[in-house]
């Protein structure tokens, strides 16, 4: 398990439990689900994690056929790391992957080799007023 995978864990984990979520890390079952996050209503999310070295890269690609369909409760929860400060915890629906906007978020077809197409999310200075939108605080209630 690469260094950043294990903190992105740990601070997913810490985030969901003081914001008073169940969550539990998947054991088998389907692809592209990493974490079953639970609210104290019995709503059920899926998670699946995305840790990011924000120095290193500037965009993350996101194999369709890791990730599957997208579907209402599956979100992809983006943790980018910058040294030195505090990581940022994004929560993107899957949907908006599926709705593109080619700006910040891309869908890459790869015709006939389908295991290469992928979802891309770019992380850049114009664009975090659109990934702002999707930072934890402003996404957290849809869990509840």
């Amino acid at each position: 398990m690469s260094e950043f995978q294990k903190q992105a864990e740990d601070i997913l984990k810490s985030e969901m439990m003081n914001a008073g979520l169940e969550i539990n890390k998947k054991k088998n079952g389907r692809e592209g689900v990493d974490f079953l996050v639970k609210s104290p209503k019995g709503k059920q999310s899926k998670l699946f994690l995305q840790p990011m070295d924000l120095i290193a890269l500037q965009s993350m690609k996101i194999p369709k056929d890791k990730l599957g369909e997208p579907k209402d409760n599956l979100w992809v929860a983006l943790i980018g790391f910058i040294p030195e400060t505090e990581p940022l915890v994004f929560l993107i629906p899957s949907k908006t992957l599926s709705k593109p906007d080619d700006f910040v978020f891309f869908e890459n077809n790869v015709g006939r080799h389908t295991y290469l197409s992928n979802w891309e999310i770019k992380v850049f200075m114009n664009g975090m007023k659109v990934l702002g939108e999707y930072i934890f605080h402003n996404q957290i209630e849809y869990f509840k």
